[in-house]
């Protein structure tokens, strides 16, 4: 029987490790026993071994290893040491130093009052008291920073910028934000996850319980880069969305219903964004945001994942029911659905998205549902 499963924590990039940042099964079943057991010393040595050569650690030989294989491995561990050098570089000229300590110092003058005595309290009546609830069970908000750290943490970011160092994109819909674990801040956001778990455990349990990692990045809206969001679900569990400025008008955020609920793609609430504030929802939800009108708007988002709850069945096999009706205009999506044309035009630039859909898949389309294109495209894209 093999050991637990092994999963890691640490942001890494690697050919072999799962979206779950988990070991692929091939890793254990070429496990050795020691005098027929596994040892802690045994399984870490194991995991180093095939991190650092995979193939070796599958006693394969060089000439005997597939070519896209290699190649795989050493684009990930580019990837990496490009990541570890950024970091590096970055520390030597980073605008606010007291970010990048380590251990991670979460200072109480960067947080409301309000927060920081739900924070130190940590009870359910203290962490309620601060919590706006917008639908119910499904979309809260609350202040959490004050202006102060939002113009420290803005300033920060516009230095990274200035500074020319690479950085990935948080994802092929964010164009011009950056990751901040990508850049040396994963610290204080393994801090800022732990702070908020509390949150989690109350208003969410199952998805909000036992996070074990995270994906946390910038995104920026302004005249001439990206405007708004399309229509989407998070892969995340829990996700927070925090405001930092700056001055703007427009960027609503349109909330519709959660992943394979009937009401999937039915509006249910807007959210105005507000500086310093956090609005939180299941990653299952979908939402998207307008487009901003004048000024420019950054947002922290912080996708919170638990492999407890992704390895339970709720995860694995969720429910998903026939759609009530046709959707809401607002909530259709020109990157997931198969009917986006029927309700808005293409957006100038997107209309090779147009019948390449899943959504809804065709066994929960609603009655009279009519794809928008003749010519649908297998999609691999389906979420259900």
């Amino acid at each position: 029987m093999p050991p637990t499963q092994v999963h890691f924590r640490g942001v890494f990039h690697h050919a072999l490790t799962d979206e779950e940042e988990c070991l692929p099964p091939a890793f254990f079943r070429n496990l050795q026993k020691e005098d027929g057991v596994y040892t802690l010393r045994g399984v870490l040595e194991a995991i180093h071994t095939f991190l650092v050569d995979p193939s070796r650690a599958w006693g394969l030989k060089e000439d005997a290893v597939p070519k896209r294989f290699l190649e795989s491995t050493r684009s990930y561990a580019q990837q990496n040491q490009q990541r570890i050098n950024t970091i590096r570089k970055y520390r030597k000229q980073c605008k606010h130093p007291e970010l990048f300590e380590d251990p991670p110092r979460w200072r109480q003058e960067w947080f409301t009052p309000k927060f920081w005595n739900a924070y130190t309290e940590n009870t359910e009546a203290a962490w309620r008291s601060i919590l706006e609830e917008h639908l119910e069970g499904e979309i809260f908000s609350f202040k959490i920073f004050t202006d102060k750290f939002c113009n420290l943490l803005v300033e920060e970011i516009f230095n990274f910028y200035a500074s020319g160092l690479p950085a990935r994109r948080p994802n092929s819909m964010n164009n011009y934000g950056i990751i901040l674990n990508e850049i040396g801040l994963e610290p204080m956001i393994d801090e800022l996850v732990r702070m908020l778990q509390p949150l989690g455990d109350l208003m969410f349990p199952g998805p909000g319980s036992d996070w074990d990692g995270h994906h946390c990045f910038i995104v920026r809206y302004r005249e001439g880069e990206d405007l708004g969001l399309d229509m989407h679900t998070d892969d995340s569990d829990v996700t927070f969305n925090i405001c930092l400025g700056l001055t703007f008008d427009g960027a609503g955020l349109q909330f519709c219903g959660v992943m394979g609920e009937g009401n999937h793609r039915r509006h249910t609430y807007t959210y105005k964004h507000a500086k310093g504030n956090c609005v939180f929802h299941l990653g299952r939800k979908r939402h998207g945001a307008d487009d901003i009108t004048s000024g420019e708007r950054l947002n922290l988002i912080l996708w919170t994942h638990s492999s407890t709850y992704r390895n339970s069945n709720e995860y694995r096999d969720p429910p998903y029911t026939k759609e009530e009706g046709p959707p809401d205009a607002v909530c259709v999506s020109y990157t997931h659905d198969r009917d986006y044309g029927n309700f808005k035009k293409y957006p100038t630039g997107k209309e090779h998205f147009q019948g390449r859909g899943w959504c809804p898949p065709k066994q929960f389309q609603y009655e009279d549902f009519k794809p928008d294109s003749n010519k649908e495209k297998a999609c691999c894209g389906c979420q259900h």
